[in-house]
């Protein structure tokens, strides 16, 4: 039964019962050879439970073998010490890279994924296989992706890996919101590096955000440098904001002057109180509220606008801190080229 380090003595062969006979030498145990062979070839959980069953049964029936028992636990043990050396060493030559004094890779360096920092852009990841080395370089040569975020999850029993999973998902989000501006957002893959159990229960939450390119060329620079700054996500519009129609689907506007020809403008933003989550349903209801008292106190008397909407968080924007409304005013048949908002 590999894999458990014992083995159910009642699945053993049994030689017979109680002490040998009066003038009759004890037997070796047959399992204390055969846990002592195991060790010597470097089976480890195979020695260690024949080794755990040779001592039980060689106790209860009077046989010798102790001896070797424990010489194929001691065997074992010295395959699981140079076994972790391998390991370290190998991890060793995976972790280092040459960096500048502000951190940057410098040269090509071959690491774990694992031992990436924010910045390093890298090459040959293995969306399965996170234990595949990555080559890490500068992000100035041809690349595969970048280490874009990282974010530290809350402290706590872990809570397995899907739930994990769930949490690394909505927390990198909210870090690399601003990386849906890029001119290649099309072509850009999120994936997470994230802590196993092990990691957990040692204090290591650290999950890393990565952005992967797949589009039809290469790319040669950081993705922060391919920022559109006319791009806004829906958080970062500010009141006078003009844009195009409204799109629910795309959460980053291209803002424009409003004597451009333009569909919609801000013209209040606030925020919620914190607190739970309070569906998508009672949201809205505060959002429409909001934006209700917000328009008239905007607009007074002058006209209002023909409808007027909002933006608002999902549940993993809230759950990420984003309690922001935004509220703008829309014009539904034809663009417009002045401001709506009164003077």
């Amino acid at each position: 039964m590999p894999g458990t380090g014992q083995w159910p003595v009642q699945d053993m062969p049994y030689y017979g019962g109680g002490p040998p006979p009066t003038g009759v030498a004890p037997r070796t145990n047959r399992l204390a050879i055969v846990a002592l062979v195991t060790g010597l070839c470097g089976l480890i959980l195979l020695a260690i439970g024949f080794a755990i069953a040779a001592l039980v049964q060689a106790g209860r029936r009077g046989e010798r073998g102790k001896g070797l028992a424990v010489g194929a636990l001691v065997v074992s043990g010295a395959w699981v010490v140079a076994a972790a050396v391998a390991l370290a060493v190998v991890a060793g030559s995976l972790v280092t890279a040459d960096r500048d004094e502000t951190g940057r890779v410098t040269g090509k360096d071959k690491m774990l994924p694992a031992a990436l920092r924010v910045g390093d852009c890298f090459t040959g990841f293995k969306v399965d296989s996170m234990t595949s080395p990555v080559t890490a370089l500068p992000c100035a040569e041809p690349h595969q992706g970048e280490v874009v975020g990282q974010v530290r999850l809350a402290a706590g029993e872990f809570p397995g890996n899907r739930k994990v999973h769930e949490q690394a998902t909505d927390s990198c989000f909210i870090k690399t919101i601003r990386f849906l501006k890029s001119r290649h957002a099309q072509y850009l893959e999120p994936y997470l590096i994230l802590p196993t159990k092990t990691n957990w229960d040692a204090g290591d939450r650290k999950v890393l955000c990565l952005l992967t390119y797949t589009g039809p060329d290469t790319i040669t620079t950081p993705i922060a440098n391919t920022l559109d700054p006319k791009l806004k996500y829906w958080t970062e519009l500010s009141y006078g904001d003009c844009f195009g129609k409204w799109d629910a689907d795309v959460p980053a506007q291209r803002v424009l002057s409003c004597t451009e020809s333009h569909w919609s403008q801000v013209f209040a933003v606030f925020k919620l109180k914190a607190g739970p989550y309070p569906g998508e349903k009672g949201l809205e209801r505060k959002a429409e509220a909001g934006c209700k008292k917000q328009v008239k106190k905007v607009f007074g008397r002058h006209p209002y606008p023909e409808y007027y909407s909002f933006f608002s968080a999902q549940k993993f924007e809230w759950e990420g801190g984003i309690r922001t409304i935004v509220c703008f005013g829309m014009s539904e048949d034809r663009p417009l080229k002045k401001t709506m908002l009164p003077r």
